[in-house]
């Protein structure tokens, strides 16, 4: 499937079925399963669809009284309900029976400010939001370094709290971050193994918290 952005409308042909009418970029390529795979999902009746695979997204809408699909290919991290308003726009010029020149020049005017105008947004969003994950892991970081090195907490639950933030530690990463003797550490695990609160990969050599 196609990766590119891009705009294109499908019209229906009794023999062979969706059809590509016009395209923006001219260049762009439209796998013909996704142009019969959007045509089947609108099933002839008015409705907009969003359709997001693993290197497809896009939005589109059928309009019934043109009986014409306009689709808008998106970046793959788009939020499809972001360009609602631009098929909308859209789907005004195809009521007001704009012909296939001004159509096209629609088509390059969406391409060339409102998306990839918002796919920087995305992007940068994205960046945003990757930031305050690390953030907030740092900040757990640290939280749970506190709750590890207070005595009242038994060594059960230091070993709980370490498996919660580290997902898989060693037996030596184990030791280095519970204060405890070798002989305490090993019952401990065993107890929490035995009662299927943590496991062992004995691949990795490391354990975990079962849930």
């Amino acid at each position: 499937m196609g990766k590119d952005l891009g705009i294109f409308l499908i019209k229906w042909d009794e023999i062979i079925g969706g059809t590509v009418y016009l395209k923006y970029p001219p260049d762009l390529e439209i796998p013909e399963n996704v142009v019969q795979q959007i045509q089947i999902s609108h099933d002839f009746i008015e409705s907009q669809i969003t359709i997001k695979e693993k290197d497809w997204n896009s939005i589109s809408y059928y309009n019934e009284d043109k009986q014409i699909i306009t689709v808008l290919i998106l970046d793959k991290y788009a939020d499809s309900s972001d360009y609602m308003g631009l098929l909308e726009e859209f789907n005004k010029a195809l009521d007001q029976d704009a012909t296939d020149e001004e159509l096209l020049d629609h088509m390059e005017k969406i391409l060339s400010t409102e998306v990839f105008r918002t796919r920087d947004e995305v992007i940068a969003k994205l960046s945003n939001e990757v930031a305050e994950l690390k953030m907030r892991e740092y900040d757990l970081d640290r939280k749970f370094e506190k709750i590890i090195n207070i005595d009242a907490i038994g060594v059960k639950g230091k070993i709980i709290a370490l498996l919660a933030l580290k997902d898989h530690l060693t037996y030596e990463e184990m030791r280095k971050g519970i204060n405890t003797s070798k002989r305490w550490l090993e019952t401990v695990l065993n107890t929490l193994s035995k009662n299927d609160i943590i496991g062992y990969n004995s691949e990795k050599r490391t354990y975990y918290l079962k849930f």
